[in-house]
C-alpha cells in the first residue's frame, strides 16, 4: 500500500540533498531489538535518548537534513526524535525514504509531518531495501547506527557499505 499521505508530501522527484549537511540512520528492526515492540521498556527509552543526543550532536556539527529509511524499530524511532527536535532546531529537516509503498499507519503519520518523503520503488521487489540503503549512503556524510555488533543482516551490510564509502559512523548499542 502507498503511504497514507497527502500527494504533496510524496516527492515525484528527489529533493535537493546536500550530502555534506546530511546524516542518515540505520538500525535493527523492532523484532530484532532486545525488547521487541515493547517501547515502554527502559532500554527502548535509553535508545531513544541516545538517538536524540546523536542527532543534536550532528546538528551542532552542521547537519541539517536527516534521512530515515522508515523501517520499524530504529529508523522510526530516529525519525520521531528528529520531529521532536524541530522545536529546538527549527531548520532541521526530516526526509522519509521508503523503499516501496507501505500501509504502516505509524510510518505514514511520521511522513505526514516530515519535510519530504520519497518512495523509491512503485511496489515491493527484490532488492528494494538495498536500493533504499544505498540511497541513504550516497546522499549523506554521516551514518547514525543502532547496531548490536552481529555480522549479518541489513544493518551490518549497510554499515559495511557506509564504511567502504567513507561515511563517518556514530554507533549506538541498543
Amino acid at each position: 500500500m502507498i503511504p497514507m499521505l497527502p500527494a504533496e508530501k510524496i516527492s515525484k522527484t528527489l529533493p535537493a540533498i546536500d550530502r555534506n549537511s546530511t546524516a542518515a540512520f540505520t538500525g535493527h528492526r523492532a523484532e530484532s531489538l532486545p525488547w521487541g515492540f515493547a517501547e515502554n521498556d527502559p532500554r527502548c527509552a535509553a535508545l531513544k535518548s541516545a538517538l536524540a543526543s546523536a542527532i543534536a550532536s550532528a546538528y551542532a556539527e552542521g547537519k541539517r537534513c536527516f534521512l530515515s529509511g522508515m523501517a520499524s524499530g530504529a529508523d522510526v524511532y530516529a525519525a520521531e526524535e528528529v520531529l521532536r527536535l524541530k522545536s529546538r532546531f527549527p531548520d532541521i529537516r526530516l526526509v522519509c525514504v521508503f523503499p516501496c509503498p507501505t500501509g504502516d499507519p505509524r510510518a505514514a503519520s511520521i511522513a505526514s509531518l516530515a519535510d519530504d518523503s520519497i518512495v523509491l520503488a512503485g511496489e515491493y521487489c527484490a532488492g528494494c531495501m538495498q536500493q533504499r540503503n544505498r540511497f541513504l549512503i550516497e546522499n549523506s556524510s554521516l551514518m547514525i547506527a543502532c547496531y548490536d555488533g552481529r555480522s549479518e543482516g541489513g544493518t551490518y551490510r549497510t554499515l559495511c557499505l557506509a564504511q567502504e564509502k567513507g561515511l563517518r559512523i556514530i554507533m549506538i548499542e541498543p
